[in-house]
């Protein structure tokens, strides 16, 4: 598909949804062995606001088990009453952010991932309504968006390489409004992104900005683990 077809798709509400929608269930999905992983799902909220797609994201606080701080989708951990992983980022989302299940399409699911903590991670692709009166719980500082179209560019995204689980691998790296999403939400990011797009979006070397905002976040949560 054209680059300027993009374009307008994720410029209509509508047809990007469709466009999702028809990508997410016309795939196959990765799937991956869950055996001792943690089950766990996340949603990845779009939404439209003055023509423009957003997608919705939270800062955590630095008073949660994991991850203080960083910027991440709503989500968690399975529980034993959850018919499904859609359920489960569903009842994530509302506990986290306020978001109620009925108001949420659900388009469909991506590839399942791996967290470094061990987590079987499903994301969840859900279109929201926009503006939402959303209530963020003690699990998040505060919400953040993501321009949907930004993400797109060949400009925006950063990557270095690591070695996970004895395969090399990218650690992605996106600059937005309020800081750096990097790590599984940013690779989970990055895949949607590539999906809609339709090809693999550029990216570059991670830039001194990104790797202190990190290395800043690193060192605040060693110092809340230790009780400093």
């Amino acid at each position: 598909m054209r680059r300027e077809n993009i374009e307008d798709i994720v410029r209509d509400e509508n047809a990007l949804k469709s466009h999702i929608e028809s990508l997410l269930c016309n795939r196959q999905r990765r799937l991956i062995p869950k055996d001792d992983l943690r089950e766990s799902a996340v949603l990845i909220p779009v939404c439209f606001e003055d023509g423009h797609p957003w997608v919705i994201v939270t800062k955590r606080s630095m008073t949660v088990e994991h991850h203080r701080g960083e910027i991440s989708f709503p989500g968690g951990r399975a529980e034993p009453g959850d018919k499904d992983l859609v359920f489960t980022a569903l009842r994530e989302a509302e506990e986290e952010i306020g978001l109620k299940k009925d108001d949420v399409e659900v388009l469909g699911l991506l590839d399942d991932h791996i967290s470094i903590l061990g987590y079987h991670i499903t994301p969840v692709v859900g279109a929201i309504p926009s503006p939402y009166r959303f209530t963020i719980n003690s699990e998040s500082e505060v919400l953040l968006r993501v321009s949907l179209i930004s993400a797109l560019k060949d400009t925006v995204w950063m990557a270095e390489k690591t070695t996970f689980m004895g395969r090399d691998i990218n650690i992605y790296y996106l600059e937005i409004d309020g800081g750096i999403l990097w790590g599984a939400s940013a690779r989970m990011f990055k895949h949607f992104v590539d999906l809609i797009a339709g090809r693999t979006v550029c990216y570059g070397p991670v830039s001194p900005k990104a790797k202190a905002w990190v290395r800043e976040l690193l060192g605040r949560q060693a110092g809340h683990a230790s009780g400093r």
